[in-house]
Order: C-alpha cells, then sequence, then structure tokens
C-alpha cells in the first residue's frame, strides 16, 4: 500500500507517548508498504533528526510551525476569528495544508493516516481527485481529556481548557464522519466513539512495547527510589508529579525518610523544576535512555488524576519486571488485574500504603513484576498490537478499488532493525 502518515509532530526522537506511539506505527508499516511521512518542525534543530527516519520513509516532507510564544499566540488569536477551537489553532499551518493538497494531486495514495483528532481540519484540503480511505488514530479522546484536567486547573488554563472542553467537544464529534476508519487506543474510548459515530469502521489498535528494547534486569527491589517517567510538558503529568509531592509522597518519608523520587522527562518546565527543591525530589529532564532509572527503582508511580488514552510508561516498567503503583486514572485502558500484576489506589494514603508494602516485601514486587512482564509478553508487544492495523486498511480498501499500481508496493527502505 502507499500511505501518507500525518503527525503533528516528527516522530524522532520518540519522547513521550505520542511520539512513541507514532514511531512504532511508522516502524511498523514500514516493513511492507511505502510511506510518505508529512509533519510540521517544531524548532528549525529538528531537522537534524530527518535523516533518522530516511530508512523507514520513501518521502518525508516538512514545514515550520513554531512553538515560540509569539508564534503560538498568532495562530490562536487567528483561530479566535475564524472561530476555530484552541487545541486546532495550536496545531493548524497553512504550508502543511498546501503540501496536503500538492501530495494528494501528485500521487495517489491508497491511505491517509491521521495522527490525533485535531489534525482533522487538513482533511478540507485533500486533492478531490484522491480517492485514498481516511483512518483516523485516535491517542485520546481530547474533549474527554479536557473534562478532566478541568477538575484541577486553575487560572488561564482553566480558561482555555473550558473553552475547547465546550467548543472542541463538538468538532471533535463531527470530525469522527470525516473518516472512513478510526482506530481506538482502549476498549473505554472505543466505546465512546461507538456512541458518537455508529456508524463509523472502528478498531481497537492498543498501545504497546518494544519487549526486546525493555527487558527484564537485575535491578534489586530493596532500592529506595521511585520514579515518574513521562514528558513533562503534559499538564496531566504536571499535575500528576505536584500533586503526588504535596499530597503522597510527605506521607511515605514519614514513615521512610530514604525513599526519594525521581522525575523523568523531557521538558520539564517553573512548576516541575521547582519540586527538585523539595526534601528527596530529582527532576532529570531529557536523557537518553530511561531503562536504569526504571532498573534501579523501587516502582514506577503513576499518580495521574486526568488524561486519556493509555499509558506506556506503565507497559515499559512492566516489560522490565518493575512493579507498579497507579491511580485507576492512571492505568486504564490496560487490561490488568489490581494485586496481580499491579497496585491501584486513589487516596494518597492507600497509594502511599502501597509503597510502604513494597518496601516491607521485596518478594512482592518481584511478584508483580513477573506478572507484568507476563502481561505485555502475551498481550502488548508492539507486532500483536499493531498487526491489526493492516487488516483494518484492508478492509477499508475492499469497499472500494485499490489505487492502481500501487497495491502491495515495498518500502525500498528495507525492515527496520529495532
Amino acid at each position: 500500500m502507499n500511505i501518507l502518515l500525518l503527525s503533528p509532530w516528527l516522530p524522532w526522537p520518540p519522547f513521550g507517548g505520542a511520539l512513541i506511539r507514532t514511531f512504532e506505527t511508522l516502524s511498523y508499516l514500514a516493513r511492507q508498504h511505502q510511506i510518505t511521512l508529512l509533519a510540521p518542525l517544531r524548532d528549525p534543530k529538528e531537522a537534524k533528526n530527518i535523516p533518522m527516519l530516511n530508512h523507514l520513509c520513501a518521502r518525508i516532507v516538512t514545514t515550520a510551525l513554531s512553538d515560540e510564544l509569539h508564534a503560538v499566540l498568532r495562530r490562536l488569536s487567528l483561530g479566535l476569528l475564524l472561530g476555530r477551537p484552541l487545541i486546532q489553532s495550536m496545531h493548524f499551518d497553512p504550508n502543511l495544508a498546501r503540501e496536503i493538497h500538492r501530495l494528494t494531486s501528485e500521487e495517489v495514495y491508497d491511505i491517509i493516516h491521521v495522527e490525533f483528532s485535531f489534525m482533522s481540519p487538513y482533511l478540507a484540503f485533500i486533492s478531490p481527485r484522491s480517492a485514498a480511505k481516511k483512518v483516523l488514530s485516535m491517542h485520546n479522546i481530547e474533549s474527554l481529556r479536557f473534562a478532566r484536567e478541568l477538575k484541577y486547573a486553575r487560572g488561564v488554563r482553566r480558561i482555555a481548557l473550558l473553552s475547547d472542553y465546550k467548543f472542541f467537544k463538538l468538532w471533535e464529534q463531527k470530525s469522527l464522519y470525516k473518516f472512513d476508519g478510526i482506530l481506538a487506543v482502549s476498549p473505554s474510548e472505543q466505546a465512546w466513539i461507538r456512541q458518537h459515530a455508529p456508524a463509523a469502521a472502528l478498531e481497537l489498535v492498543p498501545n504497546g512495547v518494544n519487549t526486546k528494547y525493555f527487558s527484564v534486569t537485575d535491578g534489586s527491589h530493596e532500592n529506595r527510589s521511585i520514579v515518574f517517567t513521562a514528558l513533562m510538558n503534559y499538564p496531566p503529568n504536571i499535575d500528576a508529579v505536584v500533586w503526588f509531592c504535596d499530597e503522597i509522597l510527605p506521607v511515605v518519608q514519614s514513615k521512610h525518610p530514604e525513599i526519594s523520587f525521581k522525575i523523568v522527562g523531557d521538558k520539564p518546565g517553573p512548576a516541575v523544576l521547582a519540586l527538585a527543591k523539595r526534601k528527596g525530589v530529582h527532576v532529570t529532564g531529557r536523557v537518553p535512555d530511561i531503562r536504569p532509572y526504571l532498573s534501579d527503582s523501587l516502582a514506577l508511580v503513576v499518580p495521574l488524576r486526568s488524561g486519556g488514552g493509555s499509558r506506556l510508561k506503565i507497559l515499559e516498567a512492566m516489560a522490565m519486571g518493575r512493579p507498579v503503583v497507579s491511580t485507576y486514572q492512571g492505568a486504564e485502558g490496560l487490561d490488568i488485574a489490581d494485586g496481580l500484576n499491579i497496585l491501584l489506589a486513589d487516596s494518597p494514603e492507600d497509594f502511599a500504603e502501597h509503597i510502604f508494602a513494597l518496601v516491607a516485601d521485596p518478594q512482592l514486587g518481584k511478584r508483580l513484576g513477573s506478572a507484568g512482564r507476563n502481561l505485555v509478553e502475551n498481550k502488548y508487544d508492539w507486532k500483536t498490537c499493531l498487526s491489526r492495523l493492516e487488516n483494518f486498511y484492508r478492509a477499508l480498501l475492499r469497499k472500494a478499488p485499490m489505487a492502481p499500481g500501487l497495491a502491495d508496493m515495498r518500502s525500498p527502505c528495507g525492515q527496520f532493525s529495532e
């Protein structure tokens, strides 16, 4: 198949859940199909990362879409004048729209694969000559994420969320009807899509993990550091670590003052960096490899109170045989069992008690880690998760003639080496 993949970011380096899923999707599809990647560069320095994706793509087309404050404010102001939700204005680039029109005018694609519902306005710029099937990969139900964040947001962030929740909710629901097929990452989000677009072709393609890269290590279950791994400019992640440091860590350290908390992830802002002033809290920023931090931890903690989709960080820790303590919200969308392969709690006191249990009983951590590893090996390896994607594409294409001369094309880049 000849596939045009539209992403809001260049998926290299794959830091954070969104980029990891996009990168793994691209890598999987490139093994047997011809891929054109279309993505904006948010910083001129990102151009140096393009060669890292050349072996996966027949073609990579980029535009410049600055994330500098003045550029973002200009896009948001224009979006308000046009009656466009803030999240769509944040990611809309007229140059990218022109590239979509040019590419779909010059080349015949079988599939146009779009990452994130807020990218749906670009469909209006597809050439009318194109007969490609349009597929939406929904990393989150964005309007549900906004509703959850509203419970905890304050100030300007709350105003922006309230606007997008009320406005984008209608846009998101309407956008579903523009696609021939939709991909959900969890059963609960699959049900939401089915409710709001009952006639849509729908497939569950859950998030996964590279079980070869994230493998079991000899890390001790008697370590006294707990870790949170995430992209740290994402508001639900910011709320998670602030809440953990305010409400849970003091309870933990009152009984075990030796326990430290490591916040591992790219782009920490002022609110996260300020946490490093507290006793036992370390903020690393971007690290080249998160595996040593997981390997040397007592547990991964996932104190999320908002967000959507499913958490790749949990799957990564499980793949390495590390125990996970999470809120119920944090573990949403995963086929987990409390007490068997994960520990779940929503109150600070219960969350702290789970950490106390892991300190008191290293064998508990080993049992949880082993069960978690078994879960991801059997159900959440990326190859297993993404195998549904090609079958879904083929089912859509059976409803219409395949693009002439482009069926079964093979990528000249060869197979991706993990």
